[in-house]
């Protein structure tokens, strides 16, 4: 590589590392740095080494939130990757108004995150809510109340969740699905293999690269979920539906104890960065076996 082709790529690679540094590093660091101290979110503050981590340990706010958003995610990534898969298949046979199917399964994915909170929280709504309804028509006298559960709060907002991305990721499956040699398919069947087998033994193990593209996306929906629990429940009943993400912002933001909230966002950090790590390795191999 001569001079000038070397200056013109420092050119195009000088300002985005710059932006990744300033934008992406630093902060990161900074949380790590701040996690160090009893900072408010403004004046002076005091190094207190790692009192913030023993505090997050001892008073339960990191065990829980972990497993509110271990819960969440093993809930999106699963239930997620399997409603979409089935609305691919379906959407890949020989039926009528196929356009008119795939216009309607990806309408939520063009809704905002507060007109979907809004419209779920009519869905569930005790004694008026659209599932109430149902119930009272079937003549079930049993009011649920989804939302003001600790049983099942968490995961009617994983739900939500899920009805909100299924369109994405019923698309993603859809163009691997249709990526698929049809000689390859038609071959399955000369064989002897019926429709349910020529589907699991050929379409899905076909799909590897896809269904990592998904189960990524799905992770890290789920790790970063904020915004549902947020608008739905707002961390309740109790701490029943607080994830990492919703307890770093009501730490920082509602009890103004920002030093807890960047060690709280720092250990996130490095949890979050090894679960995705070990999953994507994890698919790979996966993939290469497939």
């Amino acid at each position: 590589m001569n001079k000038k082709k070397r200056n013109i790529l420092l050119a195009f690679l000088i300002p985005a590392l710059l932006f990744y540094v300033i934008f992406w590093i630093s902060p990161v660091l900074m949380s790590f740095f701040y996690g160090l101290t009893n900072w408010s979110g403004m004046g002076d503050y005091d190094f207190v080494g790692l009192k913030n981590f023993k505090y997050l340990f001892q008073e339960g706010t990191l065990t829980n939130a972990m497993k509110n958003t271990i819960i969440y995610a093993i809930f999106v990534v699963v239930w997620g990757n399997i409603q979409a898969l089935t609305l691919a298949l379906i959407l890949n046979m020989k039926i009528r108004a196929k356009g008119v199917f795939r216009t309607i399964f990806y309408l939520p994915a063009l809704f905002s995150t507060i007109v979907v909170a809004f419209l779920w929280s009519y869905v569930y709504a005790p004694y008026y809510g659209m599932i109430s309804e149902v119930l009272s028509a079937l003549g079930s006298g049993a009011v649920p109340n989804l939302l003001g559960s600790k049983g099942t709060a968490l995961l009617a907002v994983a739900f939500v969740e899920t009805w909100k991305t299924s369109g994405t990721m019923t698309i993603i499956y859809l163009a691997g699905l249709q990526g698929i040699d049809e000689e390859i398919i038609e071959a399955a069947r000369i064989d002897g293999c019926s429709a349910w087998q020529t589907t699991t033994k050929v379409r899905i193990p076909m799909l590897a690269n896809t269904i990592t593209v998904n189960v990524m996306l799905g992770l890290i929906g789920g790790f970063k979920s904020f915004d549902y629990v947020f608008a739905l429940t707002g961390g309740g009943p109790g701490s029943s539906s607080s994830t990492l993400m919703y307890t770093i912002y009501k730490m920082a933001f509602v009890e103004g104890q920002f030093g807890k909230a960047e060690a709280l966002a720092a250990f996130a950090f490095v949890f979050i960065l090894i679960i995705s790590v070990v999953v994507l390795f994890f698919m790979r191999r996966k993939e290469i076996e497939a």
